[in-house]
C-alpha cells in the first residue's frame, strides 16, 4: 500500500497499489423495473464503482454530484478508519470486511455514499461481495426495490457487517480446533494462530471505530435519513454490538490458547529437565564410588581381591537399583 504524506487536507491521492481498471456502473431501478447505464423516470440510483486506478474519473463522477474532497479523499486512502460519519444531505461510511478463504485472510475496504437519493460504493478490489445486492436487485428478492435509496445505503452496510459476522464463525471454528490441538496433539508451530490474532484485533478495531462514529452522530434514530428506518438501524447497531462482544471473546480464548501453548512448552522443558535430574542423581555415588577407588592408596584389601571388580561392579548395581526404585516410590517417574 502507498502511504499518503506532506499533502494538504483534500488532495485527491489514491494509496491503493491494485492495477484493476475502474468500471463505473449505474443501475437505475423502481418498484417496477432495473436498469443498467439506461437511466428512466422517478428512478433510484445506484453508482456501483469497481477498482480505484482512474482517479481522475472518479472524481469527476462524484463533482457532478458536489461531493466534498475531503470525503473523496477518504474514499481513496485506504488507511482510513471504518466509520459511518454526515455528510450534507446523506452518510459517508467505509467498511472493511475481511474473508477467510483457502487458509488465507483476505481484506476489502469498501466506501459507501448516500447523497441526495443516490448511493456510490467503491470497491478496490471488486471481489464480488456486493454482487448479491445486486442479484437482490434484479430478482426482486427482500424489499431493496420497494423503498428508496436510503434503505439501500443500509442494506449494502449491513450485507458487509453480515460478511464479518461469517468471518467471526470461522474463526471461531478454528480457535475451537486450535484448542484441540493443542490439548489432545500439543502442537509446536502456531504460527497461523498469530495470524488468527493479528486478524481479530484487526476486526476488533474495525467494528469499534464503526460503533464510536455513530455513537458521534447526534440522535441518529431522528436523523431525518434514517427515521424512517430506524428498527433496521437498531437491528444494525445490535449486530455490531454482538459482533463486537464475540471479537473479545475470541480475544479471551487466544490468549487462553497461547497460554496453553506456553504451558506445553514448559511441561516439554521439565520433562526434560527432570530426565536430566534423574540421571545426574542417579551417577553421583556411583561417580563417588568411582573416585574412590580411583585413589592410589596401597593398602585396601579389595584391590587384592580376585573379585574386587565383580564386587564392585555388584555395588553399583545394587545403588542404581536402590535409586531407581526409591524414584519409582516417590512418583518421579
Amino acid at each position: 500500500m502507498i502511504l499518503k504524506k506532506s499533502l494538504p487536507p483534500g488532495t485527491v491521492f489514491s494509496t491503493s497499489d491494485n492495477d484493476l481498471s475502474t468500471e463505473i456502473r449505474k443501475i437505475y431501478y423502481t418498484k417496477d423495473k432495473v436498469s443498467v447505464n439506461k437511466p428512466f423516470s422517478n428512478s433510484h440510483l445506484w453508482v456501483r464503482i469497481n477498482g480505484l486506478k482512474d482517479v481522475q474519473l472518479i472524481v469527476n463522477e462524484l463533482a457532478s454530484v458536489n461531493v466534498d474532497y475531503l470525503i473523496i479523499e477518504d474514499i481513496f486512502n485506504l488507511t482510513q478508519r471504518s466509520k459511518i460519519e454526515e455528510i450534507e444531505n446523506g452518510f459517508f461510511a467505509i467498511v472493511k470486511t475481511t474473508t477467510y478463504k483457502e487458509q488465507s485472510f483476505n481484506h476489502e475496504y469498501i466506501s459507501i455514499i448516500l447523497k441526495d437519493n443516490i448511493v456510490f460504493t467503491f470497491d478496490e478490489n471488486a471481489n464480488g461481495i456486493l454482487d448479491n445486492i445486486e442479484e437482490r436487485l434484479n430478482l426482486n428478492t427482500g424489499q431493496i426495490r420497494n423503498n428508496n435509496s436510503r434503505f439501500l445505503f443500509y442494506s449494502i452496510i449491513d450485507t458487509l457487517i453480515d460478511s464479518n459476522i461469517v468471518f467471526e464463525y470461522e474463526i471461531s471454528n478454528l480457535l475451537s480446533s486450535w484448542e484441540s490441538k493443542i490439548i489432545t496433539e500439543k502442537i509446536e508451530n502456531i504460527d497461523i494462530l498469530h495470524k488468527i490474532r493479528k486478524e481479530v484485533l484487526l476486526m476488533k478495531n474495525n467494528i469499534y471505530s464503526i460503533v464510536g462514529s455513530i455513537d458521534l452522530i447526534d440522535d441518529i434514530y431522528k436523523n431525518p435519513l434514517v427515521i424512517d428506518y430506524k428498527k433496521y438501524y437498531q437491528d444494525l447497531i445490535d449486530h455490531l454490538y454482538r459482533l463486537n462482544d464475540k471479537l473479545n471473546l475470541d480475544w479471551e480464548n487466544i490468549k487462553t490458547l497461547y497460554d496453553m501453548h506456553m504451558n506445553n512448552i514448559n511441561e516439554r522443558t521439565n520433562s526434560i529437565v527432570k530426565i536430566l535430574t534423574i540421571f545426574s542423581a542417579t551417577f553421583i555415588p556411583l561417580s563417588f564410588l568411582a573416585g574412590v577407588f580411583g585413589m592410589n592408596f596401597t593398602h585396601m584389601e579389595i584391590f587384592t581381591n580376585p573379585n574386587g571388580f565383580w564386587i564392585f561392579l555388584g555395588a553399583c548395581v545394587s545403588i542404581l537399583g536402590l535409586m531407581i526404585g526409591f524414584f519409582k516410590y516417590k512418583k518421579w517417574i
